[in-house]
């Protein structure tokens, strides 16, 4: 599966710099602007087909929000607004201007990763219910898993982590990443979590079908 296809868009080059090293990192796509007019000309030429985009901003002025205006004009691609302006009426006007989420900043960075890959993810379920990678199927309306068209039987916790498995195909994950997003931020166990579950959606995948293979020091990538 390719990488998600960020664009970033900040006033302040070292910040933005800041999040596109991240987000490479990360193993995303990353385009960067520090300007309007840039931007719009990326969205309206089709260049690079990003999946989202950040907008970052210290206090929203105009220029931000007929920027917004401008990039409904061309997509409905989702919107993170990044701004250290937490007044409630900017934040609900920001909203009224069709963003699709709006953090106050300063915010860590995987925490901004986390809003991101949730507004990733209810953009891909609204595409597409069914998903295949190799002999899986994967109907996440009735969280289902079919292997060569047979149903295998997982648990919630199982299905999840197939899910995002699936979701960052050919991506190496590390165990941290995994425990982030599979048990939450708040979570206190430990890697044992992850290699148990692991252990077993293998099992269940028979040797015929080794997708997840170990990174050995890191952790572990799905492929077909």
């Amino acid at each position: 599966m390719p990488e998600n296809r960020l664009l970033i868009l900040h006033r302040d080059e070292d910040i933005c710099s800041k999040l596109f090293s991240y987000f490479k990192e990360s193993g995303y796509r990353v385009i960067r602007c520090l300007d309007h007019e840039e931007t719009v000309m990326i969205l309206r030429q089709r260049r690079y087909d990003p999946e989202l985009m950040i907008i970052g901003t210290g206090i929203p002025d105009r220029r931000d929000y007929d920027l917004i205006d401008h990039i409904r004009e061309i997509t409905d691609l989702p919107v993170v607004m990044l701004s250290e302006d937490d007044r409630l009426e900017t934040q609900l006007y920001a909203y009224s201007k069709k963003i699709d989420d709006y953090m106050i900043m300063p915010a860590p960075l995987p925490l901004i990763e986390a809003h991101v890959e949730a507004l990733l993810r209810r953009t891909a379920d609204k595409k597409c219910s069914v998903v295949t990678a190799g002999a899986l199927t994967i109907d996440y309306e009735s969280r289902k898993i079919y292997l060569a068209d047979q149903i295998i039987k997982v648990t919630a916790k199982e299905f999840d982590l197939m899910e995002f498995f699936v979701q960052h195909r050919g991506m190496i994950l590390s165990r941290d990443k995994i425990l982030d997003a599979v048990w939450g931020f708040d979570y206190v166990g430990g890697y044992r979590s992850v290699d148990t579950l692991v252990k077993k959606l293998r099992a269940k995948l028979t040797k015929d079908y080794p997708y997840i293979q170990t990174v050995y020091g890191v952790g572990y990538c799905f492929d077909v």
